[in-house]
């Protein structure tokens, strides 16, 4: 196969009045080192953005190509993707908006990961999200990968993971598929013409053939105002922390396309979906009358506004304490005498979306209540750590901090939940856990941030209270940045009722959805030891 010549690649780049940033966009696209075709998909622009791209044509007729709809009329994100899939010439399709941007080599690099994985039929990766192309912005960061690069993912796991992590994605300028598959499930999905066009996709694509993961850090991803994005969360159409009528939209239609599916009889899948739609269900809503009035008789912009006038007006009330009017909480067990604990309500939405990497040799901490349940048949071998001997089903006893008698290069994966505060010698502790994975492997950790302090036989040792600054310093520096993905869940209202020791069944599901990044109730942490090269092995 090496000695075959490099498949051609058509490059989708679809746009509607795309003026600022589309001349960068196609430059970096005829910038890279592959053969290519570029195929501008006009949604009925304005004369400028047109112009740009009739003008490109003209220069480059050999690789770039402009469409438009019958009329030059205006039919959609999905509508105009799927023009640019039916007049695409090669065998692998790559999409890039008119705001991103491809580094040099991007291309080449997805086309040589399909080329050593025959059995994957796209390629999915990350991008930064880019606020720096503005001077003086800061808060780039790149987006995560549910896999380590290399790993091809079997149907339908990909799906169930992106379920799984939100509004965590594959960005649409990471993504490269083999045009067969994309006729195979008949393109984009018409019925979504703006937001969620292109998660509609991804799940047809993860539930027809497995992907390859790409680590490459080549697709720049433009974070701007005026984004379609943007614009969703401004209209209060769409927010990526919290339900909202887009995410329905498309959890409601993935339940339809799913229902009789192969791919919707998987388990996880189903529990994902399940977990993801439990917001919208009857039983969880909260539409009061009045906002539902006031909605129906008056124009959008208008009900905005006396929606908030009223929150301020309530805001401003004197405070309704109620039962919470106490100095005493209602449980000093975290609330485990009443229920789930919420901190570990997030712990345990934490391992449901990393559930898939709870797999080989698995280290956990205290117990294996976590490896047996996330887990699964996915672990050959448990083992269970403690810093003192005496607890059934220890294996190994050892302090973190210096790491003596603990082996190396062992474990697949580390499962260490609400442990690491405890800890005096918290950076020791890192490269002590970074020495015992395997290359490849996984530590999945997460830290109380808004926590009351325990009682028990673990106060004396409770030092430490961790926010996501702190932690993603305390593993990037070890595992390096790159590897090291950091989250942080819970708002005002769930860290409240964690202090006064309420349990997770006592707030709705979409009060424990919101994330509010000024309460960080818990951190996670995803830190991944970087491989050695060597074969990949399959996610299976």
């Amino acid at each position: 196969m090496s000695g075959s010549p490099p498949e051609l690649v058509s490059v989708v780049m679809i746009f509607r009045d795309a003026v600022e940033f589309f001349d960068e966009a196609i430059r970096s696209v005829l910038a890279q080192d592959h053969p290519l075709e570029l195929l501008l998909c006009d949604d009925g622009s304005g004369p400028e953005s047109t112009a740009i791209a009739r003008d490109w044509a003209a220069r480059e007729p050999a690789r770039v190509r402009y469409l438009d709809h019958p009329g030059h009329g205006h039919q959609g994100m999905s509508s105009t993707r799927n023009l640019g899939i039916r007049a695409a010439r090669g065998d692998l399709v790559a999409f890039l908006d008119a705001d991103d941007v491809w580094l040099p080599g991007h291309v080449a690099h997805e086309v040589a990961l399909l080329r050593a994985h025959p059995d994957a039929g796209l390629v999915c990766g990350q991008a930064m999200e880019w606020h720096s192309w503005r001077p003086g912005a800061t808060g780039d960061e790149w987006t995560p990968l549910p896999w380590p690069p290399g790993t091809v993912v079997a149907v339908p796991r990909m799906l169930t993971a992106t379920l799984r992590r939100g509004a965590h994605r594959t960005p649409t300028c990471s993504l490269m598929v083999r045009r067969s598959l994309l006729t195979e499930v008949g393109g984009a999905a018409d019925e979504f013409p703006g937001m969620f066009e292109d998660q509609a996709l991804l799940a047809a694509l993860h539930t027809a053939a497995p992907a390859v993961v790409s680590g490459t850090r080549t697709a720049l991803y433009r974070r701007h105002a005026a984004s379609t994005t943007a614009r969703a969360v401004r209209d209060l159409s769409y927010h990526p922390w919290t339900p909202n009528p887009s995410m329905e939209t498309y959890l409601r239609w993935l339940e339809a396309r799913l229902a009789g599916s192969p791919a919707g009889g998987d388990p996880e899948l189903h529990a994902a979906l399940e977990t993801a739609l439990m917001p919208y269900r009857s039983e969880h809503r909260r539409r009061p009358a009045v906002r539902s009035a006031v909605a129906r008789v008056l124009p959008a912009g208008a009900a905005r506004v006396v929606r908030g006038v009223a929150r301020r007006a309530r805001d401003l009330a004197p405070a309704r304490v109620g039962l919470l009017r106490r100095v005493e909480p209602l449980s000093r067990q975290f609330g485990y005498d009443r229920g789930l604990p919420v901190d570990r309500h997030y712990v345990e939405q934490f391992l449901t979306e990393h559930a898939h990497l709870v797999a080989g040799r698995v280290l956990e901490v205290g117990d294996r209540d976590y490896t047996r349940r996330f887990g699964q048949d996915r672990v050959t071998r448990s083992d269970v750590l403690n810093v003192r001997a005496g607890h059934p089903e220890t294996t190994l006893v050892g302090d973190l901090a210096d790491g003596a008698g603990l082996p190396s290069d062992t474990f697949d994966c580390v499962v260490l939940t609400q442990t690491l505060h405890l800890v005096h010698d918290l950076p020791a502790a890192v490269r002590t856990l970074h020495r015992m994975v395997r290359p490849g492997g996984t530590v999945l950790a997460t830290f109380p941030g808004i926590s009351p302090v325990s009682d028990d036989e673990w106060a004396d040792t409770w030092q430490w209270a961790l926010t996501p600054v702190s932690a993603r310093r305390l593993f990037g520096d070890v595992f390096g940045a790159e590897h090291v993905e950091v989250a942080h869940h819970g708002n005002v209202l769930t860290s409240a009722a964690f202090l006064y020791g309420m349990a997770a069944h006592e707030l709705s599901a979409r009060e424990l959805a919101v994330t509010d990044p000024q309460f960080p109730m818990l951190i996670t942490v995803r830190a991944v030891r970087p491989a050695t090269p060597g074969p990949l092995t399959p996610a299976g």
